[in-house]
């Protein structure tokens, strides 16, 4: 086996590894499309981990402040939202039906400022 050894994984390790991570909780599994996608994939997946790891750091001493973190959120926020405009757009002008996330919309409902009358 290549973990005893410390060769690489065979293609079959490589293969069941992929399935057996398919079937974890909190998994999906996508098709790339295109070359930019698989970019996007990629900076997605090392963001997740990355932001898991902010979760744990988040109020601990010699981690992120609480401040510091709403800042950080905000921005990301700000990246998703700009990025469903975006994609929003492109799907409009080439006629695909684009749907909003739930979790957008919500936020959405949950953003819009009260109006004064």
């Amino acid at each position: 086996m290549a973990e005893k050894s410390g060769s690489k994984p065979s293609w079959q390790e490589i293969q069941e590894k992929k399935i057996n991570m398919a079937k974890e909780r909190g998994s999906r599994v996508l098709k790339v499309n295109s070359p930019l996608g698989s970019t996007m994939f990629d900076i997605l997946r090392q963001f997740d981990i990355a932001y898991a790891h902010f979760k744990a750091r988040l109020g601990e001493m010699d981690g992120i402040s609480h401040e510091e973190g709403e800042e950080l959120m905000a921005e990301g926020r700000e990246i998703v939202m700009a990025f469903s405009d975006y994609t929003a757009r492109l799907s409009k002008r080439i006629r695909f039906r684009y749907y909003t996330p739930r979790e957008i919309d919500a936020f959405m409902k949950t953003d819009q400022p009260e109006k004064v009358e």
